[in-house]
């Protein structure tokens, strides 16, 4: 049964989307009193003094029970309205009462950075409201403060929006309604400051002059006061024509040209061309899709190129491409994956790109929208890999090519598909000419037409053989047909089979190498979907960088390679599939295994690099390469950033492979890539693999930290339960295996997440459980980190004086054996439990004493905890100048973590601080900072957070 109340004007009340009619006065007070207060109790004497106000009849009670009667069957049902000692409840779920609704639709504004779609949910919200909130109740003192309460909100939401609409340069549509707005509440100083902002950027500068005097009359006349600061110094501002008040000029958006090369020497394709050109004309004003479906080598890509190019100025402000790699040979890039990148060609920064898919799609159509663009989706697996990339508005075509017929897309998504045959004889002679020379395909008419037969009029298939032609001047055609007859290939395929034709060619053009490229083409057919470097084929064909560049290029000259980026180089699919084809036939399988081998060697080096600098803290298990070119961690990320895709296959391979200490090396070692870039869906995916991987080798000693590993990406992606059996997992092997100290480490865990899940009374037992093991081990760091966990169980717990001595044990030990880090954690935890406990002045001494230790240590984690914790109790005691210092670094440092989550509160704090002191304009500053980055990564706390803070500011 599905209920909805509406209190943004009349009192509403609907079942399953019928209105149930409420005709006795006394239910709909009785309701209105109970929404007022939903999910809370109302005593039955204020319920009583509602409905009938001074004077409750004698049976006021049993009448009341009677109301409450005839409301639950209104309801109907009777678990809606719940009695207990403290009265009447009635329970409402979030998303059953229109003012929720408004709540919601208010945050989301907030949480977005794209003006356009802000504007559009505040709108959305603005229109829930039908009329006066509750407006009959009006002598019934708890409805008329939610009342006046909601109106008031309804004018700080319309403000927000006309501040959007504001800086979007849409002054010229507010004035007719801003007039009409302030004729109604005329001493609402923000909104005649829009007013008069409007009115100037109009070139109405007496009317704005204007408005504000008639502001100054009535407030002389009526409160007796003069305008605000606020509108004071906008009537300053507009009497001496302050450039403040100019719009803005708005960044220039970044115009994306991401379309590889067009083909050279394109010839045909008249036909589907013009037809591709009356699809975008017939689609005006309508969202264009165009898949182009056909078989592999027909020459999808080719087409759309060509014709992507020859289109370009129709899209002037940017072309987004992507190969989705959706042959089955590879890994088809996730949806998710292509988002990213086109947001970060968009503009986006790489730490502001939602992780959610439905966010980042979201934010993709917001950024598009109302741009002429073009958007081309190469080699799509299916549908479900293309709808999240299609834009939403009509300004933007979008082209998709693929071997499948994309049939959803066609019957769901309204696009036009154009399905791409072989060349006919005229245009694969016409290709010929364009590729070999008039006058060498003149001489040998016949022969030409063979060649083009041999290749089934493959666009593809006809490339790679006039390369080898051109390699060889002197040849005649004739001779080159009787070639492709002859390959021994050839007698193994059926005679109408297109890829049979490009298979014999594929041959022609690999038995022309030398031993040396021809070796490396086989290897780099061993991992489907690989992404080949210079380095990575060096190590994989077991020669240096030099050498692997020079073949590379050969492989490239020879059209069995495409270099699609700088330094980087890929199979088609199909030349792909052929080259593996070739390795399994050609290569010892001792020699296949010792490339993949040396090939899975270099990335684990890599990586060990890699996590030395990003997760620096973490006992190093692997030895790094030396050579690994990285000085900086964002050198490392840039690296992870440009071979996800390829460590994604390594991981899909070794799994299918066997190869079962690749399968779980790599995304072990992952980690820090997973916790930089918030990627925690992707993390748990490959790390539940490396769970898997590390079963397989049945090594308990392996298992436990990667199921470490696998438990922390659970938590961090909100699935705390299963990270707790995961440790629970691991505790039974330490026990099994009698390691008291993981035992202990683990139980550790388990307190830390126990603590996640609300329960720290079951996380203090964790906790304590471990502290004989670690003294019987004297391992006293070990010690030292379980005293704190147990100091901040009990401070949390109400535990001050139990808190305290467990964090003076943990300080002593630290400073005892000079763990500066534990030293540093110890004293923070000391300073929150004496903020719990409300002696902030203690607190300020412990958060103070800690910065030095945790700033040395070098973990900036604990320094921005130390600092966002000093500024809150500084604050407490009044020293908001000093808190908002300690707010802004803690702000930067979690910047420098990453840590989205505590960064959005942190500049939440800020933005607190600075409105406490009246600096508004930093505290917008602070706050726009703040709707970024919770952008990137929403979260509930936050949201709400953000959506108060946001009010009481007065931004939009």
């Amino acid at each position: 049964m599905k209920m909805e109340f509406g209190v943004l004007g009349p009192l509403r009340l609907a079942v399953d989307g019928e209105d149930v009619e409420l005709d006795q006065p006394m239910l709909r007070r009785l309701l209105a009193v109970l929404l007022c207060n939903a999910n809370s109790p109302v005593s039955a004497d204020a319920l009583a003094h509602a409905l009938w106000q001074a004077k409750p009849p004698a049976s006021a009670r049993k009448t009341l029970q009677l109301y409450v009667h005839r409301l639950r069957r209104k309801l109907g049902d009777p678990d809606r309205i719940v009695h207990g000692p403290a009265g009447y409840r009635l329970v409402v779920a979030p998303d059953e009462c229109d003012a929720d609704e408004m709540r919601r639709l208010v945050a989301d504004a907030h949480a977005t950075v794209d003006l356009g779609r802000r504007t559009a949910l505040l709108r959305e919200a603005l229109g829930l409201w039908r009329g006066v909130p509750l407006a009959e109740f009006a002598d019934v003192p708890a409805v008329l403060t939610m009342s006046d309460a909601l109106a008031d909100r309804r004018l700080a939401v319309l403000a927000e929006r006309v501040d959007v609409d504001l800086e979007l340069g849409r002054h010229g549509d507010l004035v007719a309604e801003l007039t009409e707005v302030v004729a109604r509440h005329p001493l609402h100083e923000r909104l005649r400051a829009q007013l008069m902002l409007a009115l100037y950027r109009c070139g109405r500068q007496a009317d704005a002059l204007a408005t504000y005097q008639h502001a100054r009359e009535l407030l002389r006349d009526e409160l007796g006061v003069d305008p605000g600061e606020a509108l004071s110094t906008r009537y300053q501002e507009v009497v001496r024509a302050d450039p403040v008040l100019d719009l803005p000029a708005r960044p220039s958006r970044p115009r994306p040209a991401q379309l590889p090369a067009a083909p050279r020497d394109f010839s045909g394709r008249v036909g589907e061309l013009g037809e591709l050109d009356a699809v975008v004309a017939r689609g005006a004003g309508l969202v264009t899709i165009s898949a182009i479906a056909g078989a592999a080598g027909v020459g999808k890509t080719a087409l759309a190129l060509q014709w992507a190019h020859h289109r370009r100025a129709d899209f002037p402000d940017g072309q987004l491409y992507v190969d989705l790699r959706g042959a089955a040979t590879a890994e088809p890039v996730d949806a998710a994956h292509a988002l990213s990148e086109f947001l970060r060609a968009l503009g986006v920064p790489a730490e502001q790109v939602p992780q959610e898919p439905q966010n980042a799609a979201g934010l993709y159509r917001s950024l598009v929208a109302d741009r002429r663009m073009l958007v081309l989706l190469d080699n799509a697996h299916d549908v479900d890999q293309v709808r999240p990339l299609l834009p939403g508005t009509a300004t933007t075509v979008t082209v998709v090519t693929s071997r499948s017929r994309l049939g959803g897309l066609v019957a769901i998504n309204g696009a036009h598909r154009l399905l791409l045959a072989p060349l006919s004889p005229q245009e694969s002679h016409e290709l010929l000419v364009a590729l070999l020379g008039e006058r060498r395909v003149d001489a040998e008419p016949e022969a030409a037409a063979a060649v083009a037969e041999a290749c089934g009029h493959l666009p593809l298939a006809l490339r790679i053989a006039a390369a080898n032609l051109l390699d060889q001047p002197r040849r005649r055609l004739a001779d080159f047909v009787a070639d492709l007859a002859r390959n021994r290939l050839c007698a193994l395929e059926v005679a109408d089979d297109g890829q049979a034709a490009v298979r014999s060619v594929f041959a022609l053009s690999y038995e022309r190498l030398e031993p040396s490229p021809r070796r490396l083409f086989r290897r780099l057919g061993l991992v489907p979907g690989f992404d080949a470097t210079p380095e990575a084929a060096a190590a994989l064909d077991a020669t240096g960088t030099a050498e692997s560049t020079r073949l590379l290029e050969l492989l490239h000259d020879a059209h069995l390679l495409q270099s699609h980026v700088d330094g980087r180089y890929r199979f088609h699919d199909l030349i792909g599939l052929y080259a593996g084809e070739r390795a399994d036939e050609e290569e010892d399988p001792r020699d296949r295994g010792a490339a993949l081998d040396r090939l899975y060697a270099w990335y684990v080096g890599r990586l060990a690099a890699v996590d030395r600098l990003l997760l620096p803290y973490r006992p190093m298990v692997f030895a790094a390469d030396p050579a690994a070119p990285f000085d900086t961690a964002l050198d490392a990320l840039a690296w992870l950033d440009d071979e996800k895709s390829n460590l994604i296959a390594l991981v899909r391979h070794a799994t299918s492979t066997g190869r079962h200490d690749a399968a779980w090396q790599i995304p072990f070692l992952m980690g820090g890539f997973f916790e930089h870039r918030g990627a925690w869906s992707l993390g748990t995916r490959l790390l539940r693999t490396a769970v898997d991987a590390v079963m397989e080798l049945g090594d308990p000693d392996l298992e436990c930290p990667v199921r470490v590993q696998f438990s922390i990406a659970l938590v961090r992606a909100g699935r705390v339960a299963e990270a707790v059996v995961e440790q629970q997992r691991c505790l039974a092997l330490a026990r099994e295996t009698g390691n008291r100290q993981r035992e202990a480490a683990t139980l550790n865990n388990l307190g830390w997440m126990y603590h996640e899940l609300g329960d720290d009374t079951r996380a203090l037992a964790s906790y304590e459980a471990t502290l004989p093991m670690f003294t019987a081990t004297d391992d006293r760091g070990y010690l030292a980190i379980t005293l704190q966990n147990i100091g901040d169980a009990k401070s949390l717990l109400g535990d001050f004086p139990g808190a305290v001595e467990a964090l003076e044990r943990s300080l002593a030990i630290a400073r005892e054996d000079g763990l500066v880090g534990q030293e540093g954690d110890s004293l923070v935890s000391l300073g929150q439990a004496h903020a719990r406990a409300h002696r902030h002045r203690e607190a300020v001494e412990h958060f103070r004493a800690s910065l030095a230790p945790v700033s040395d240590a070098g973990n900036k984690m604990t320094e921005g905890l130390a600092h966002s914790e000093l500024g809150r109790s500084l604050r407490v005691i009044g020293d908001t100048k000093a808190a908002a210092g300690h707010f802004d670094i803690a702000a930067q440092l979690y910047h420098d973590t990453d840590d989205v989550h505590l960064a959005v509160a942190a500049h939440l704090d800020v933005t607190e601080v600075h409105a406490a002191t009246g600096d508004l304009d930093a505290a917008r500053r602070a706050l726009e900072m703040a709707r970024q980055l919770h952008f990137r990564a929403p979260d509930p706390v936050n949201s709400r957070r953000l959506a108060a803070v946001a009010e009481r500011v007065g931004t939009p």
